[in-house]
C-alpha cells in the first residue's frame, strides 16, 4: 500500500482487501492518532496538539496523555475533523444511466461498486436519503465499506410529483407505495388501496416503527414537459405535521418555487429542501427579504442544494471530463460511457432548450445557459446568507437531482462545499454544516458530528485547515470509519480502474 507522504505509520498496514471484507463492523484493533490538531464543534482549532485514542469503533479518550494502542499514526501538522454528513441523497442507481439492460453491463456494476467509495472519497461518512425505505437502506449498510446512511420516508400523493410517470400497477408493487399520502380533503377515494391505511397518523407511525429519520412531502406542479401537476393540500399537511411532530419526526418539504415557500410557512413544515429558485419575474428583493424574515421568524429551515442549479448548468460546459478530480469519483468506463451518444441523453435534453442557433459554438451554448440561471442562484444566494446568520441554512447536495452525470456521488457533495463559498458562506459556518449542523437536524448528535469522547469514530484526518480554505477538504490523507484506517488513495475510482486491468 502506498503510504501518504504527510502521514507516517509506525505499524504494518494489513492489505486493504484482507480489512475491506470487515469494514462494516467497528474495528476490534486500537488505534490512537498522536499530536494532531483537532477543529471542535464550535469550529475552534485545539489550543495544543492532542492524542485521540479510538477503539470498538468510537473515540474513548482525548488529552495530552500518550495512549498506547495497536495501530498509530503520526498527526503532527495536520487535522482531526469529524467525517462529513450530507442530508440529501438519493442512492438508488448510478446517475444518468437509464434502467434496463445496462444495469447488468460491466461498467454499470463497476461504477455501482465505486458509488460508495467515491461518497467516502470525498469525506462524506454519513449520508440521509431523502426518498427512500428501510429495506434499500439495510442493504446500503450492508456493505462492507460504505457510510452509514439513513433515510426520510417519501409521502406523496398519488398522481403527484415524482410518482407521476410510474405506471398504477408498478406503484402498488413498491416498497415505499405504504407511504403514499391520502389527501382527503381534495380526493374522496383511493383507488389501489384503504384510505384507512394512509392517513397522517397512519403513515407516521408506519414511517417511525421503519426507522425513518423524517418524512417528507413535495410540492411540486411539475417542469419541463410535466405541468400542472395535483399537489397537497395546506390541511393535510399540517396534519401530518402535527401527527410528525407528536412523535419528534421532522417533516422536509420538497419545493423550489416562491409559491412552495409560501406552502412551507402556511404548513409548519421544518426545512424546505431546495433553494427558492423559481420565483415570478415580478417578485422584488424586497419581497424575498421579507419571505426570509418570515422563515427565520418560523425557525423554518432550507438546503439551498445549488449543485441542483449549477448539474444542470454544467452538463453543457465543453470542458467538464477534463476535470482533473474527477477520475477519482468516476471509473474510467463510467466516464467513457457518459461521452457516448446513448450517455450523452440527458445532456442533450436540456441542452434543447438552449443553443437553437446551429451557429453557435459548444462554449456560446454554455455562456447562454450561464446567463439564464444566474437570476435564479442570485436569488439563492439572497435568502441562504440571513438564514445561515440564523444557523437555518442546512448542507445538502441532491445527489443526484435527476438522472445527469454533472451531480456524481462525492464530486456532487464536494462541488456544493465550493458553492456555498462562493455565495459568501464562511468556512466555519461551513464546517459546522457539514458536521454538528447536520448531526443535529437528524438527531444523531450524541453518535456523530464532532470529535469527542464516546462518539462513533467517523473522522477524517486532513493536511490543510478547513476554517481557512475550502481546498483543504481536498486534502484528507486518511477515512477512519467507525474506527477503521483507510488510506484515502485506497477510495479513489482509479483505483478500480487498476483492480480491473490486473483481471
Amino acid at each position: 500500500m502506498k503510504i501518504h507522504p504527510l502521514v507516517s505509520i509506525l505499524f504494518s498496514l494489513i492489505s486493504f482487501g484482507a480489512f475491506a471484507a470487515d469494514a462494516n463492523g467497528a474495528d476490534s484493533e486500537s488505534l490512537v492518532i498522536r499530536n494532531v490538531t483537532v477543529v471542535n464543534a464550535d469550529a475552534i482549532l485545539s489550543a495544543k496538539p492532542l492524542n485521540v485514542l479510538i477503539a470498538q469503533g468510537k473515540i474513548q479518550a482525548i488529552g495530552a496523555r500518550v495512549f498506547n494502542a495497536d495501530k498509530v499514526i503520526d498527526g503532527t501538522g495536520q487535522y482531526l475533523i469529524p467525517g462529513l454528513i450530507d442530508t440529501h441523497v438519493h442512492l438508488r442507481g448510478v446517475p444518468g444511466v437509464p434502467d434496463g439492460e445496462l444495469e447488468k453491463a460491466d461498467f454499470y456494476q463497476q461504477a455501482a461498486a465505486q458509488i460508495p467509495r467515491s461518497y467516502l472519497y470525498a469525506g462524506f461518512t454519513t449520508l440521509l436519503d431523502l426518498a427512500n425505505t428501510k429495506v434499500f437502506i439495510d442493504n446500503w449498510n450492508s456493505q462492507p465499506i460504505a457510510p452509514k446512511a439513513y433515510f426520510c420516508a417519501p409521502a406523496p400523493i398519488p398522481g403527484g410529483y415524482p410518482i407521476v410517470n410510474i405506471p398504477d400497477e408498478a406503484l402498488q408493487k413498491m416498497d415505499a407505495a405504504r407511504y403514499f399520502l391520502h389527501d382527503r380533503h381534495s380526493h374522496a377515494h383511493l383507488d389501489f388501496a384503504d384510505p384507512a391505511d394512509h392517513t397522517p397518523a397512519h403513515l407516521v407511525a408506519a414511517m417511525k416503527r421503519d426507522g425513518a429519520l423524517c418524512a417528507k412531502i413535495f410540492y411540486e406542479k411539475g417542469f419541463g414537459a410535466q405541468k400542472n401537476l395535483p399537489v397537497p393540500s395546506e390541511a393535510i399537511v399540517r396534519e401530518l405535521v402535527k401527527e410528525a411532530h407528536k412523535k419528534d419526526l421532522p417533516v422536509f418539504l420538497h419545493g423550489n418555487s416562491q409559491e412552495s415557500y409560501e406552502f412551507a410557512l402556511a404548513t409548519g413544515v421544518d426545512m424546505v429542501v431546495h433553494g427558492l429558485w423559481n420565483a415570478p419575474s415580478t417578485t422584488t428583493p424586497a419581497e424575498l427579504e421579507k419571505i426570509t424574515g418570515r422563515l427565520i421568524k418560523s425557525t423554518i429551515a432550507v438546503q439551498p442544494s445549488v449543485q441542483v442549479i449549477y448539474g444542470e448548468q454544467e452538463l453543457l460546459n465543453p470542458a467538464f471530463f477534463q476535470q482533473p478530480s474527477l477520475p477519482h469519483y468516476m471509473t474510467t468506463e463510467l466516464i467513457n460511457w457518459y461521452q457516448t451518444p446513448a450517455g450523452q441523453w440527458m445532456k442533450n435534453e436540456i441542452g434543447g432548450y438552449f443553443g437553437k442557433d446551429a451557429a453557435l459554438t459548444e462554449e456560446q451554448k454554455y455562456q447562454q445557459i450561464k446567463a439564464v440561471y444566474q437570476p435564479l442562484l442570485a436569488r439563492v444566494q439572497q435568502v441562504s446568507q440571513p438564514l445561515n446568520q440564523k444557523s437555518l441554512l442546512v448542507f445538502g447536495s441532491d445527489t443526484p437531482s435527476g438522472p445527469i452525470y454533472t451531480q456524481f456521488p462525492g464530486f456532487n457533495g464536494r462541488m456544493e462545499m465550493n458553492r456555498w463559498v462562493a455565495m459568501g458562506i464562511p468556512l466555519a459556518d461551513l464546517f459546522k454544516a457539514l458536521t454538528i449542523g447536520n448531526a443535529k437536524r437528524m438527531g444523531l448528535e450524541k453518535e456523530i458530528g464532532s470529535v469527542a469522547k464516546y462518539k462513533r469514530a467517523d473522522l477524517l484526518l486532513l493536511g490543510k485547515n478547513p476554517l481557512e480554505d475550502v481546498s483543504a477538504y481536498d486534502s484528507i490523507n486518511w477515512i477512519i470509519l467507525r474506527g477503521k484506517l483507510i488510506a484515502r488513495d485506497d477510495l479513489s475510482a482509479q483505483k478500480s480502474n487498476q483492480a480491473k486491468s490486473r483481471k
